[in-house]
């Protein structure tokens, strides 16, 4: 039978001096490999939840600020229709004005070009579509835009008609009596002259709120930074302190070897003492 082997009380401390110095060691190790103080909760509970608080929200906030981009694309793609819709408007009104010095025949043929040109104003309309929004198709769309990480705070854009019924410019053929008299071509012009500020005003609201959304877009990134900023500065591990303390670890490692190498030798010295006594 083989005599258990005992350890003396400076080999039994200097056993756990190396456990408590290789845990050290290997925490040091860990965070400066990942850079990071907190790894998981058991490092820290309170910084790594807090963190993880910061970080969910930051990651909600740029959500939101893409549904913001998604929006501000919304209005860019209604301010593009509203510009070709009122080129097209602005080409009634010079058909309709050309009328007044043209004769009966001529009149005939600018009112079927007039009723053309507001056909292709329709069609238009119907295509400015971004995302299966259409702010300017009659009966018009609205615009939801999710602004916050709250989601009570939205921001609506109402759209407005704006093809030629909604605008008020009726048709050559039919509204104006094929330009036949010089009230009809009148009429016409004042139609097409109201449809262009109706236009005007329009696309001043759709820049006013397209502007209102890339402030709350820039706010969202803004705030998204700051937050993940905060949650770095919970968990980030201090890299000089951390080399520090794997050096002191390393050091104290080869210093508690030498230790019980010396204790050991110590204790054969005294076996030898006493078997030679």
């Amino acid at each position: 039978m083989v005599d258990p082997i005992t350890l003396g009380a400076a080999q039994r401390l200097n056993y756990l001096e190396r456990g408590n110095i290789s845990r050290a060691r290997d925490k040091a190790s860990s965070r400066l490999s990942t850079g990071r103080k907190v790894n998981n909760i058991q490092d820290n509970p309170h910084a790594f939840l807090l963190a993880k608080s910061l970080i969910d929200r930051s990651s909600n906030l740029l959500a939101v600020k893409s549904d913001i981009g998604r929006g501000i694309d919304t209005l860019l793609a209604t301010q593009n229709g509203l510009d070709a819709a009122q080129k097209l408007t602005e080409q009634l009104k010079g058909i309709a004005g050309s009328a007044s010095s043209a004769s009966g025949g001529e009149r005939a043929n600018l009112a079927r070009q007039f009723d053309t040109t507001r056909s292709q104003l329709n069609n238009l309309v119907g295509d400015v579509s971004f995302l299966g929004a259409n702010l300017l198709s009659n009966p018009a769309g609205t615009l939801n835009v999710r602004i916050s990480d709250n989601p009570a705070q939205t921001f609506t854009v109402a759209g407005a008609a704006t093809d030629a019924a909604g605008l008020g410019v009726g048709q050559a053929s039919t509204t104006y009596n094929n330009f036949a008299t010089t009230a009809d071509i009148n009429a016409a012009v004042a139609a097409a002259d109201s449809a262009i500020s109706s236009i005007q005003s329009q696309g001043a609201t759709i820049v006013s709120n397209a502007a209102i959304l890339s402030v709350r877009e820039k706010f969202s990134q803004n705030l998204a930074d700051t937050l993940q900023s905060g949650a770095q500065k919970m968990v980030v591990a201090d890299l000089n302190k951390e080399g520090a303390r794997l050096l002191s670890a390393t050091v104290r490692d080869a210093l508690s070897v030498t230790s019980m190498r010396i204790t050991a030798q110590s204790d054969q010295l005294v076996v030898k003492l006493v078997q030679g006594s």
